[in-house]
């Protein structure tokens, strides 16, 4: 032990004599070290840590899918699947229901709008877990009729009701109707949605079993200890199979549409999204580190070359290479743990920066955190790296000749050409790694560039959005509603300033839609053809006119599309392409298969009339329309929950009038999710914009590292061959000629990068052209432009080392030799 501690002291003694160096490594190691921490502290929290609950690894999802169909990737089913995998999936030990929706809730003599989830009892055998006051959901809970029990989450237990320990049987009026409270969740309790802070019972009828294909539901189960994926994946196939059999007249459809049923971990749920996104980044950050090991690699061997006299040296006069090698370890050792520590404080910092450009978008991003996991993986990364690329030195010691290097006529004959090489090898990869990380970058930023230029078919600008929902006490009927409706536009039409105003069932880039069937009278579908399932949207006069949606054929929706007149659909470019292509849509006719048994027209159908045709809308994202969109009045299909959209030369100036506006109307409408319908637009690309800023960093940390390793492998080369340039110089070369063979040399070193970063970036093509728009993945654009940035950065950089070998004196140098 004594012999360790003197040599760790003396391996602290060398390092703080060589501060340059030391300095570098802590910094290089500290900043790359600081990228994996942030980034794993994300991937690990959102995709890798297993959800909050009791045997969240058994937690399995079964959704239904129809890709043909046009139906995004949805995660629910339909109730009645629910009923027929209750008995039909074994490997299944408990199945539930849930829903999530919003109550409005009065606090304080204010109505607030909370997330809730409705859930079928059974959700608390699911997740293994129940309230820590009072009790779960009993079956009788959920029966038609009795269904007004809730449980609620501890903050609103604490901000309701003060933390009263006898809440249980108190009453909670919940979008205008009396619940009984029965239990409230523990303090650390989250699951599927963390903003979630009621729970109630979800009701189903005996109409519930026989509704197939109404996927309006999620379906979870737990696995049978023992049981696999592939199992209930078998049995759900196996129901789906037997249910075409018994609706022969769906099979031709649904078999079109693409219907297939998928159980997959419940975490797949939450992380479908950004999935791609967080594992790109963590190849980058990745990247950045094995950059960072690279240039740490480098300087090491530069150290090296400084120091094999001396090592030589203590060799001759009895050190042993054990010793020696004990020694590197330490010191290399020493800086891998000391800039790793400094990462991972940096990388909670850099975490906290991220806060600032979107990371609470992403899903599961109260959890994000850097905790013991996320420290030792960084930890063993920065060490593993460090000690692997940083102790090259190691074979040179074992191979070194004492006498060769002690009675070497010049230092610079201990370089030798075989370090020399593998330094010029390691730039090399750095420049290839950075050039595959700029590349990349390069591709998010056009595809970002693309997104921010699309034209979502509305116009954002000056317009406000407010949701309200109207509880159904206070506005039972359909009636009522209209009535309510026709007095808050009046409101909100008349403040100073609004030029149009309307409402929506569904305003753009709110996760709040709805997609059904709709087919057009005659049209015959060709063989194989799907039916689509468009988004369907209602919406008020005045709400073309306030979004600014383009009118292309026809008219808009009008106060004389009332409940009395004839039904009336509104339908973008897409559905009239889709019908009626080269024909004028106007006064024909389409209808919604009320059941998927009922695709065809019969007495009982209800038609709806083409009144207008207008632009196509980016509804979800900016990513793309879909398959279509139609409208219909809301006099003809009153909603009990709207966003307002509401046009002036201002929009953020419009928040406080429009609350002012709709407490006049009714001061117990709970007005909620307030913003300009820019900003909902600029949070529709927020997971985007984050992963390209840290994109960005990291493709500007690897270009700054390589351009240190260009610069720092060419001023040694320099500094080694002094006499070889010297005697160059002698004989004739001009110092045009040396500085252009310093250049060429780093030149030479790009090139070599860039053919391994090509093959990198092909690598990568894959993982990349998931998360990019509007541009290929092997861009040449893009990809010539990395090569240029690189190019130039290694020129700047190897104008020092050229400037000094141009420099160098042949008389000076060839007198000292």
């Amino acid at each position: 032990m004594d012999t360790l501690l003197r040599e760790f002291r003396q391996a602290i003694r060398s390092l703080t004599r060589e501060s340059s160096y030391t300095a570098t490594v802590f910094v290089t190691l500290a900043f790359c070290v600081a990228a994996n921490t942030a980034i794993f502290a994300i991937v690990y929290s959102v995709l890798l840590r297993p959800l909050p609950v009791p045997n969240a690894e058994r937690i399995v999802l079964t959704s239904n899918r129809y890709p043909n169909a046009g139906v995004a990737v949805q995660n629910q089913s339909a109730t009645g699947d629910y009923f027929e995998r209750l008995q039909g999936v074994p490997a299944l030990e408990h199945q539930a229901l849930l829903r999530l929706t919003q109550r409005t809730v009065e606090i304080d003599g204010r109505p607030e709008r909370l997330a809730a989830m409705e859930v079928t009892p059974s959700v608390f055998a699911v997740i293994g877990t129940g309230p820590a006051l009072g009790r779960a959901f009993l079956a009788a809970d959920a029966e038609p009729g009795n269904q007004q029990k809730v449980i609620l989450s501890h903050s609103f237990w604490q901000q309701a009701f003060g933390a009263d320990p006898a809440v249980a049987g108190r009453q909670l009026r919940l979008s205008g109707r009396p619940f009984t409270v029965v239990g409230v969740m523990s303090r650390a309790f989250t699951f599927i949605d963390p903003d979630v802070r009621l729970w109630v019972p979800l009701a189903l009828t005996a109409e519930d079993r026989e509704r197939f294909h109404s996927n309006n539901v999620i379906n979870i189960g737990l696995l049978r200890p023992g049981a696999t994926l592939e199992q209930a994946q078998a049995q759900v196939s196996a129901i789906n199979a037997a249910l075409l059999d018994r609706s022969p007249e769906l099979r031709e459809a649904l078999v079109n549409a693409g219907f297939h049923s998928k159980v997959e971990p419940l975490s797949r749920m939450l992380i479908r999204d950004v999935e791609g996104s967080l594992y790109l980044l963590w190849y980058g950050a990745l990247l950045v580190l094995l950059i960072g090991g690279l240039n740490i690699a480098n300087l090491t061997l530069a150290r090296w070359g400084n120091r094999v006299r001396e090592v030589a040296a203590r060799l001759a006069l009895g050190a042993t290479r054990a010793q020696l090698a004990r020694q590197f370890l330490l010191e290399t050792g020493s800086l891998a743990v000391a800039g790793g520590v400094a990462g991972v404080g940096l990388g909670a910092g850099l975490l906290f920066v991220l806060e600032r450009f979107g990371l609470d978008r992403f899903p599961r991003a109260a959890e994000v955190r850097v905790d013991l996991t996320v420290t030792a993986v960084a930890l063993a990364l920065a060490i593993g790296v460090t000690l692997v690329l940083g102790l090259l030195p190691l074979t040179e010691s074992l191979k070194m000749s004492i006498s060769g290097v002690l009675y070497s006529q010049s230092r610079g004959a201990t370089a030798g050409a075989g370090s020399r090489r593998l330094r010029q090898a390691l730039v090399a990869g750095q420049i290839g790694l950075a050039f595959a990380l700029l590349a990349a970058t390069g591709l998010l930023l056009a595809s970002f560039r693309n997104l921010m230029q699309v034209d979502p078919g509305f116009s954002s600008k000056g317009v406000f959005t407010a949701s309200t929902s109207a509880a159904t006490t206070a506005y039972p009927g359909d009636s009522d509603l209209r009535a309510m409706m026709q007095r808050a536009l009046a409101s909100l039409r008349n403040l100073p300033g609004v030029t149009a105003a309307g409402a929506t069932s569904t305003i753009p880039f709110s996760s709040n839609t709805n997609d059904s069937v709709i087919l057009a009278e005659g049209y015959v579908m060709r063989p194989g053809e799907s039916v689509i399932s468009p988004y369907q949207i209602i919406v008020t006069p005045g709400y073309f006119e306030a979004m600014k949606i383009p009118l292309l054929r026809g008219r808009y929706i009008t106060p004389r599309d009332n409940e009395t007149a004839p039904k009336a659909v509104v339908i973008d470019e897409f559905l009239a392409n889709k019908f009626w292509p080269g024909l004028d849509p106007i006064g024909r006719r389409m209808y919604r298969p009320t059941s998927p048994k009922e695709m065809t027209p019969s007495a009982n159908t209800e038609w709806l009339n083409v009144v207008g045709v207008v632009s196509s809308v980016r509804t979800r994202d900016l990513g793309g329309f879909g398959m279509g969109a139609y409208y219909f009045p809301y006099a003809q299909d009153p909603r009990q929950s709207v966003t307002f959209a509401v046009r002036g030369p201002d929009a953020a100036a419009l928040a406080a009038p429009v609350r002012a506006a709709m407490a006049q109307v009714d001061p117990a409408l709970p007005l909620f999710d307030m913003q300009p319908m820019e900003r909902r637009a600029e949070l529709s690309l927020a997971s985007r914009r984050t992963a390209l800023i840290v994109a960005m960093a990291f493709g500007s940390l690897a270009l700054f590292l390589a351009g240190i390793g260009v610069y720092g492998v060419l001023a040694y080369q320099v500094a080694r061959r002094r006499r070889e340039i010297g005697i160059r110089m002698a004989l004739g070369s001009t110092q045009r000629g040396v500085a252009i063979l310093v250049l060429r040399e780093g030149l030479l070193l790009v090139a070599a990068g860039l053919a391994i970063g090509l093959a990198g970036a092909a690598l990568m093509r894959k993982v990349v052209e998931t998360e990019i728009y509007g541009v290929r993945s092997f861009d040449p654009l893009v990809i010539g432009s990395a090569a240029a940035l690189l190019a130039i950065i290694a020129v700047v950089a190897s104008l020092g080392p050229a400037r000094r070998a141009a420099g160098v004196d042949p008389a000076r140098v060839l007198a000292d030799s």
